[in-house]
């Protein structure tokens, strides 16, 4: 009995999840029914809980994912060899809609700092609201909020970053004297640099203290 290996993710789902690997001939007991797989599923595939035909629907969560491209039988593999992607048709709707602006009269002679608009409104600020539709998207909504706030100036200074890039400058420009000054106090980052060839460990170690020793950047 397979039970706890395999997941329903909506009870209107025609497809299961296997949670660990599944092998031809296994019985799965789901519900009130059996399922013999007809073919390998690796954990976090899924598999059909009943025969489809060419054009047969996939639902998953409850929805439409997708539909069978060939055959597949029930207990076989879903894979994109015999799926294909499909989802049901945007419905729109509209409501009717009315709003009664609020007595703001107590207001009226009150100020506060923002900005008039073109269209005679006023704003306090603009608020830009990006929102991933995939989860497989949230990393990349992460890359673009951190260049939007290393650009527009809103991220915390970070003077190691700047540290280093001064680093990198020097020696790209051949200044080595300077290298071995570099920062105030002065710090003499040749003996570090003999220390880094030792080891790895010593290599991020010795990297921490000179860092730590340099807490400015010299101007010159």
């Amino acid at each position: 009995m397979l039970r706890n290996r395999i997941l329903q993710l909506d009870r209107r789902d025609n497809v299961l999840v296997a949670l660990a690997d599944l092998h031809r001939g296994d019985r799965i007991d789901f519900g009130s029914k059996c399922y013999t797989l007809v073919s390998e599923v690796p954990a976090k595939h899924k598999f059909s809980i009943e025969d489809l035909a060419v054009g047969s629907e996939i639902h998953m969560y409850g929805v439409l994912v997708g539909q069978a491209v060939t055959p597949i039988r029930q207990g076989e593999i879903l894979t994109t060899s015999n799926t294909q992607h499909k989802t049901a048709g945007i419905l729109e709707r509209r409501d009717p809609y009315r709003w009664e602006p609020p007595d703001v009269s107590r207001w009226n002679n009150r100020k506060f700092r923002g900005y008039l608009r073109s269209d005679g409104q006023v704003g306090t600020r603009n608020h830009w609201l990006v929102v991933p539709l995939v989860f497989c998207e949230n990393r990349n909504i992460l890359v673009l909020k951190q260049a939007f706030e290393e650009e527009l100036g809103f991220t915390k200074p970070q003077p190691y970053r700047r540290q280093v890039n001064r680093l990198a400058q020097l020696y790209r420009e051949g200044k080595t004297g300077e290298l071995n000054t570099f920062g105030s106090p002065p710090t003499r980052l040749l003996a570090y640099s003999n220390t880094l060839t030792a080891s790895s460990s010593c290599c991020m170690k010795g990297a921490a203290v000179g860092l730590a020793r340099t807490p400015t950047i010299s101007a010159g």
